[in-house]
């Protein structure tokens, strides 16, 4: 008997694929939703031999690799259901589990280790310098924490010497500069408050002249609202300042991936990923933005304004991977 394994965007195609290789006598043995399809499990008695995966390259390797077979693998299995569990899409949990199967040499045998590996080669991360190099605008859907984290990377800049002016958009009259002043303990006038567009190119102009770096708090974008994307588009290229896109950790996966793509195809490279100190499941988020090309800046580990950023790095996000993963899990790290 001859099996094979068929991907395709739904049970139908896939059908049509099995039939045109294998024939009208192909049987169906199993099939299981993945991220973007399904996958489709054929036989036939036709041209006898062994299996013929049909699975991606990245699975085949680790499938292959000195650690056996992934299924078979205890530290890829943990892997796997760990960022499972956390909501991570099945596509982005076998990869992650498959590049932390010791390609670099390392056969590690704790499972945090083994994600910040598999984490290390499919996330980039890039902190923010206390001390900018160009102004910073901060973009993103209503109640991501937007202020708070003006507030955050202002206080962080003070505290290290280098001072940046935070300046509150308000663009939509909701008030944002009372809450960032509150935010930073501040009267309303010890920071700048902008209410049209052309106040803003102003206050930018002035700062630059004076040679000082600024984070701007902009209004709430709606990523899936056409018209609010393209004014975004048109705003950062006007303003001259990096888009640095702040997403709450909350939410469902699918959502956080088509909004984090929308926010890249912006011009967005670079986030702030915020409410992890109030969320269990972060796979999602890790996986949206990681499929989106976004780098991950910081963490908002914490509500608090001083000390509320750390820096992203694979370790600190494999840790969130592990914090609150099931006890199972959690009771073999360490073991051979």
């Amino acid at each position: 008997m001859r099996m094979k394994m068929f991907a395709a965007e739904s049970f139908e195609a896939a059908k049509a694929m099995i039939f045109a290789e294998m024939g009208s006598d192909a049987v169906i043995l199993s099939e299981r939703e993945i991220d973007g399809g399904v996958e489709v499990r054929a036989a036939t008695d036709k041209m006898g031999g062994g299996m013929v995966p049909n699975e991606p390259l990245f699975l085949r390797e680790a499938r292959g690799n000195n650690h056996g077979r992934g299924i078979e693998n205890p530290l890829f299995s943990r892997v796997r259901d760990a960022l499972l569990w956390h909501g991570a899409p099945q596509r982005f949990a076998d990869r992650v589990a498959a590049e932390s199967a010791g390609r670099s040499g390392i056969q590690h045998t704790d499972p945090e280790d083994a994600i910040a590996e598999g984490v290390s080669r499919l996330v980039a991360c890039d902190p923010i310098l206390p001390r900018l190099d160009r102004d910073i605008v901060l973009v993103g859907p209503p109640g991501h924490g937007r202020t708070a984290t003006a507030a955050k990377l202002t206080r962080r800049a003070s505290v290290a010497r280098a001072e940046i002016m935070p300046v509150a958009a308000d663009l939509d009259g909701t008030a944002g500069g009372y809450q960032l002043a509150a935010y930073l303990e501040l009267e309303q006038d010890q920071i700048r408050v902008v209410r049209t567009p052309e106040d803003l190119f102003g206050t930018l102009r002035t700062l630059r002249n004076e040679n000082r770096r600024c984070v701007i708090d902009l209004p709430a974008i709606n990523p899936f609202d056409d018209d609010d994307m393209a004014s975004l588009q048109d705003l950062i290229a006007v303003i001259r300042a990096e888009p640095v896109l702040v997403m709450s950790a909350e939410g469902h996966p699918e959502d956080q991936a088509e909004a984090a793509k929308s926010f890249a195809r912006a011009g967005v490279k670079r986030a702030i990923l915020t409410k992890l100190d109030v969320v269990r499941r972060r796979g999602g988020a890790i996986a949206a933005l990681s499929s989106a090309g976004i780098a991950f800046s910081h963490l908002a580990v914490t509500p608090f304004i001083g000390g509320g950023l750390v820096p992203a790095a694979p370790s600190r996000l494999a840790a969130l991977l592990m914090e609150d993963a099931p006890g199972d899990v959690i009771a073999m790290k360490g073991a051979a």
